[in-house]
């Protein structure tokens, strides 16, 4: 498995993939991302996660050098230079240094994706001190190269030993996990915060609402206060990288009785609507 750079308008060892220090990208996050996971090559909505980037370049008066049909393959080939079964690809526009044209670069090697353990099991989680940048500050769906929030909110999840963390609102509500989306299992209800949160309008989530009709007797987006974790029977984060990962504890506490079927149910739902998709 090999990490694949496209910079420059070419592919190039990473030892000579080169980017300006004078790019404001680098001096001041003027630049914004998409992160896409590749299967087999193929990107899972590619065209979904570049209409993003697209409107997140607008909102910084960024034009992207390529259409972004042009820049889906080229997030596909670099999917399949990595020869990784399941391929991180991320795609990074920046303003690029003065007087000279955007930075457009795209990174791509194996995704580490979570254990077999990991989903069987689930993982622990803790409630993270930074709070999300409420939309009212910044569009949530928009992937900024500034993550100084999710920085340090991810350090916190380290020095504690879990695995990931939630997020609350500015109000104190449950907004998301610090790099994925918040779900909640009560009953034969699927529940997850409102966009209001702040939480990200993500591929992924976007999926994962338009499948659960078909498993579940409602499905909310809702204000959601920390104290609804007490009383679900499942949780899960979900994301580009992990899917939908069960959450076995939160602070300490489990969530639920240890039995995580709608989400594993949920989750083979997603897998073949991806298989369906990037196969085609």
């Amino acid at each position: 498995m090999s990490t694949v750079i496209h910079v420059g308008g070419r592919f190039v060892a990473p030892g000579d993939a080169v980017v300006s220090l004078l790019d404001r990208g680098y001096l001041l996050g003027d630049g914004v991302f998409a992160t896409m996971r590749g299967y087999r090559g193929s990107c899972f909505r590619a065209a979904r996660h570049l209409t993003g980037l697209a409107r997140g370049a607008a909102l910084f008066g960024i034009t992207p050098p390529l259409p972004l049909a042009e820049l889906a393959a080229l997030a596909d080939d670099a999917a399949r230079r990595t020869g990784a079964q399941d391929a991180y690809v991320r795609v990074t526009l920046t303003r690029g240094a003065p007087d000279a044209p955007p930075t457009l670069s795209v990174i791509a090697r194996a995704m580490d994706v979570p254990s077999d353990d990991a989903y069987a099991r689930g993982i622990a989680a803790v409630t993270v001190m930074p709070r999300r940048v409420p939309p009212a500050c910044l569009d949530g769906s928009i992937k900024t190269t500034s993550y100084a929030v999710q920085v340090l909110a991810r350090r916190e999840v380290e020095s504690k030993g879990a695995a990931e963390g939630i997020q609350l609102a500015i109000d104190g509500a449950l907004a998301s996990g610090t790099m994925a989306n918040l779900f909640v299992v009560r009953g034969d209800t699927l529940l997850t915060p409102s966009l209001d949160s702040g939480c990200r309008a993500g591929v992924t989530r976007e999926a994962i609402l338009e499948l659960a009709p078909r498993l579940f007797g409602q499905v909310r987006e809702e204000r959601l206060e920390p104290s609804i974790l007490e009383e679900a029977d499942e949780a899960f984060f979900a994301s580009t990288r992990v899917e939908c990962l069960p959450i076995a504890t939160v602070d300490g506490r489990p969530v639920g009785r240890a039995r995580f079927d709608r989400t594993h149910a949920l989750r083979a739902a997603l897998v073949a609507l991806v298989r369906s998709e990037t196969e085609r």
